[in-house]
Order: structure tokens, then C-alpha cells, then sequence
């Protein structure tokens, strides 16, 4: 079996895989030719589209001929960017944490406890609150805009930055 070697990153990949097991985008076999697959995954929309006006969750689909924006509820309307309209992709990491709280022992402790012993009033771990900001920067009708999503889950920040590496591949693609 010859190994195909990605566009992006140089690693070697299996002859017939799709996309590139260490950075994510597809594997065309040419340099930046060939189409390949949609990715598509369900985020929330910030805002940054005329047609999209509150924040809520959509469809992201991300394939050759660019971007495309779905309406989970109520579904009714639909976005596309068109691939030569594209300019960038940024990922933000607006991740916060959360300071853990001290809880006083329970009062019974303090009877059965060994003497010279400190009461186990620890402070807990702090948590992280997961935030992840997806930017598309697109131009439409002469102006540059910024549509923003939003992901807040533990995976993510690596889902999004495949997301922006495909757009980046996209973008690339469209400039030759």
C-alpha cells in the first residue's frame, strides 16, 4: 500500500482515506485540486449575516463551493457564501474559568476527627467554562463582513479549527 501524502501538513495518510488523519482536511491526491467532501456541523450563529437576525442554532456546511448556513429551528432560511467570496477563517479561544468554592466541613467532623488533624475544608479544582468563537470573513456587495459562531463544548475548539483549516484550504484554492 503507497501512502498519500497530505497537501498541508506532509504526513503520510492511507491510500484511500478521505482526510488527513493528523490535520483534518481533506486529502485531494493533486495539489489543491479535486473536490472533496461536505463537512457540516451544528453550531450556534452570533451574527455577522443580513438574512440571519437572532442568535441561534444552524447548520454549517463547508464544502468547494463555500459555506453554507442552514436554520435549525424553524429552518426556514438559508445562507450561502460563495467559496470566491471568502477571505479568512479565525478561531478565538473566550474560554473562562470558574474558581472552585470552599465548603465547610460538616459539623459531625469536627467530633470524630484525630486530634492535631486540620478540618478537610480544601479548595476544589477550578473548571473551565468552555467557549469557542468561529469568525468567517467574507466580502459581500463591496463590503468585508464577519460572521460569527459560537461552539461550547469540550471538543470544540478542535472541530472549529478543522472547520477553519478546510475554509483556509478553500481560500487557497480560490487565489490560484
Amino acid at each position: 500500500m503507497v501512502p498519500v501524502y497530505c497537501e498541508h501538513c506532509n504526513r503520510a495518510n492511507g491510500a484511500d482515506a478521505p482526510r488527513c488523519i493528523w490535520c483534518g482536511l481533506p486529502v485531494t491526491g493533486a495539489s489543491l485540486g479535486g473536490d472533496f467532501e461536505i463537512t457540516r456541523i451544528e453550531i450556534e450563529y452570533l451574527g455577522g449575516i443580513d438574512r440571519l437576525d437572532d442568535p441561534a442554532p444552524v447548520k454549517l456546511a463547508v464544502g468547494p463551493a463555500g459555506v453554507e448556513i442552514t436554520e435549525i429551528i424553524p429552518g426556514s432560511r438559508n445562507v450561502k457564501i460563495a467559496a470566491h467570496e471568502i477571505l479568512d477563517a479565525q478561531v478565538e479561544d473566550a474560554s473562562t474559568f470558574i474558581e472552585g468554592k470552599r465548603k465547610r466541613a460538616a459539623w459531625w467532623w469536627y467530633l470524630i476527627r484525630p486530634l492535631g488533624s486540620d478540618a478537610p475544608d480544601r479548595k476544589p479544582a477550578d473548571t473551565k467554562k468552555h467557549d469557542y468563537i468561529l469568525t468567517i470573513i467574507y466580502k459581500a456587495e463591496g463590503d468585508v463582513k464577519k460572521a460569527a459562531f459560537r461552539r461550547e463544548d469540550r471538543l470544540g475548539l478542535s472541530l472549529l479549527n478543522g472547520v477553519a483549516r478546510i475554509i483556509a484550504l478553500l481560500v487557497r484554492r480560490n487565489q490560484q
